[in-house]
């Protein structure tokens, strides 16, 4: 049976967290830090990214609504805040993950199922959103577990 440690308001999280804690939330904060060159690159450099692409591939590109670069932001900004907080031993990391992981759920379902993404880009083209949000999924994992060990604080 798992025992929930979470902390009082005045407590802080113990001193032997183990070093594999810091390699997790620094991972977190290098991934999400790599999700926010990408989503500038997408968001301001988009004709300069599609060079390389098929027409069809970059008429596809060019029609994702604004709408869905504003839930990409979301997912990073709060995924690096996270990240942040994570590696500050804060709780607080948890609902940002949370909102971090729903963000790249809505992305990722609209631009390749609903968009058309798989057809236009092929099944290759699902690689990288199913690792984004195994990675998404993971982060959430791990807060939540480090909450639970009480190795995050108020």
């Amino acid at each position: 049976m798992i025992q929930n440690k979470e902390l009082k308001m005045d407590e802080e999280p113990p001193q032997n967290i183990p070093k594999w804690f810091w390699v997790i939330a620094g991972s977190a904060l290098i991934w999400n830090l790599m999700g926010l060159v990408i989503f500038y690159g997408e968001t301001f450099q988009q004709e300069a990214l599609i060079v390389g692409f098929e027409p069809d591939q970059q008429e596809w590109m060019r029609s994702t609504p604004r709408w869905i670069y504003v839930v990409f932001g979301f997912s990073v900004g709060t995924g690096i805040l996270g990240s942040l907080l994570l590696l500050a031993k804060k709780k607080t990391s948890l609902p940002l993950f949370l909102v971090s992981f729903i963000a790249v759920l809505i992305q990722m379902i609209y631009t390749m199922l609903i968009a058309g993404g798989l057809e236009v880009m092929g099944p290759s083209g699902a690689i990288m959103p199913c690792v984004v949000i195994f990675l998404a999924a993971a982060w959430l994992g791990f807060a939540f577990q480090f909450l639970r060990k009480g190795w995050l604080g108020p």
